[in-house]
């Protein structure tokens, strides 16, 4: 049977943006519709479900492949539904924290840089909202050395330095390479919000209290309002236009197949990078050019070797230092920024035991001399936007419901390999530094699940697919929110400026629908 929705605001996926724009908005009596393609998951299992990833490392998560297919047609494989999870609270489920923003220049690229284009906002311009940001989600850290001005401090205190940190602030100090603390969205010491202090179980894709944020905190806090109504296990796969530029209608579908007809005053698709661009693109709303355009990622190479010093593995299970040092510097204009992260141990024998000719008994006593001292490096890269990456519709594969699957095509240009060699080096550097010993740099990079560009915002309409507020173009009252609007990528962790443009969009819309909202 076909079931009607008329509401205010249509909010299209769950994740950060989306909870965050659906929390802002029912708590102002806003009538809120968040729809997810994904199921509604019950934070009274989390306990079972870190036990089950501890003991038999399986992802606690829902798959569903026929729902989400997809088609790659880059150069390498890349695991996109290993990444992210559909289902309320979206990839916020099995992240591990880290909210650090943007630099100042990552606004500016083109300008400073002469690579990529520039924001069509500046970073004072989104200052008040990162701090907004870094309060919803609970975030703990301190300003470093080569941290952006800030006007408010963070919500807690830094997480202190794990055991393992005292060999790279060693190195870091030989080299005279500045350290940051990495801000994370964890409780520290102290519960917040509502939520519990984090006890560094060690788990942190799989938070069983808690303590460290995920989106479907603000999803059911909207919930709670009074305002907001959860649509679950809801795909939306088509947004039906009038002859003004409006949205007429939504068309979804649930899993089992029933159909949804939505009318809103107003819809944000906040779908991830790849479902928003791919919306759109089955809709034939917005730049026929340029939707789907620009995709990128964060790529990383790491680096592994032995040090002298034992360690214990995951002891605390996150990163709590990062450097900046190379993020910027005289040839920044010829190649991408890069991002240092020192990673605490893990899985600390797998990439020794696999070398060829240890087996049984010799197998075992590598494992005894090596356990503890292996200590890794990475580094994240900045992803140089540009046309020829892009997402588009697979001509012949299609989902659970007919409808095309979404083809990735990651292009890297010849300043982005250039990047990664400069990322290369700089764990060489760093791994003599620290004295490690048979040393292994990766060879090739693996992606950061950090999806971005695809509908980027502009000051005009022929450069992207939004504008400045995020309303797409050619369209009266359609908004887009979260990593898809980003023009550039920066080498930075996407979430904090997902959750900042998406609370100054859902000012916007306050100022807009407040006069129509009804209790």
């Amino acid at each position: 049977m076909l079931t009607g929705h008329d509401v205010d605001l249509c909010v299209i996926g769950a994740g950060p943006a989306g909870a965050l724009i659906a929390d802002a908005c029912a708590a102002r009596g806003i009538r809120t519709l968040l729809v997810e393609a994904g199921p509604r998951l019950d934070r009274a299992n989390r306990a079972a479900q870190q036990r089950r990833f501890l003991t038999l490392g399986e992802s606690p998560w829902p798959r569903d492949p026929a729902r989400d297919v997809f088609t790659n047609a880059s150069a390498f494989s890349y695991p996109l539904n290993v990444n992210r999870v559909r289902a309320v609270g979206g990839t916020t489920l099995h992240w591990i924290g880290m909210a650090p923003r943007l630099r100042e220049s990552d606004f500016r690229t083109a300008t400073t840089f002469g690579l990529g284009v520039d924001w069509p906002l500046q970073y004072a311009d989104l200052e008040p909202y990162y701090v907004r940001a870094e309060r919803e989600l609970g975030v703990s850290g301190v300003k470093g050395p080569d941290d952006p001005w800030r006007s408010a401090p963070y919500p807690m205190e830094p997480f202190p330095d794990s055991y393992s940190d005292s060999l790279w602030r060693r190195a870091a100090d030989t080299l005279g390479i500045r350290l940051s603390s990495m801000p994370v969205a964890k409780n520290n010491g102290r519960a917040y919000d509502g939520r519990p202090p984090c006890t560094t179980f060690s788990t942190c894709p799989i938070c069983p209290g808690g303590a460290q944020y995920s989106a479907d905190w603000h999803a059911f806090k909207a919930e709670r309002s009074g305002h907001c109504e959860i649509l679950p296990d809801t795909t939306v796969r088509r947004i039906e236009m009038d002859a003004a530029g409006r949205v007429r209608l939504l068309h979804a579908t649930t899993r089992d197949g029933a159909p949804h007809e939505i009318r809103a005053r107003a819809v944000v698709v906040a779908a991830s990078a790849i479902e928003t661009a791919r919306l759109l693109l089955l809709s034939r709303v917005g730049s026929t050019e340029l939707v789907g355009r620009h995709l990128m990622e964060h790529w990383k190479v790491a680096a592994y070797g032995l040090s002298a010093e034992r360690d214990y593995p995951n002891r605390i299970g996150f990163p709590t230092l990062t450097s900046y040092h190379v993020y910027e510097g005289k040839d920044r204009g010829e190649r991408g920024a890069v991002r240092m992260l020192f990673p605490n141990p893990g899985d600390p024998l797998e990439s020794f035991a696999r070398q060829p000719g240890r087996w049984g008994r010799a197998m075992a006593r590598h494992d005894c001399d090596t356990f503890g001292h292996m200590r890794r490096v990475e580094v994240s890269v900045e992803h140089i936007p540009n046309r020829d990456s892009r997402v588009t519709l697979d001509p012949t594969v299609t989902d659970c419901f007919g409808d095309s699957a979404p083809r990735l095509h990651f292009v890297l240009g010849e300043r982005d390999h250039r990047t990664l060699d400069v990322a290369r080096a700089a764990l060489h550097t760093v791994a003599d530094a620290a004295r490690l010993t048979d040393v292994h740099v990766g060879t090739t990079f693996y992606g950061g699940a950090h999806l971005m560009g695809t509908c980027r915002m502009s000051a005009r309409e022929e450069d992207g697919v939004a504008d400045p507020t995020a309303l797409v173009y050619g369209t009266r009252n359609l908004y887009l929110a979260g990593s898809s609007l980003f023009p550039t990528g920066g080498a930075v962790n996407p979430t904090l400026t997902i959750a900042a443009l998406s609370l100054r969009l859902a000012d916007h819309l306050l100022a807009s629908l407040a006069t129509g909202a009804r209790s």
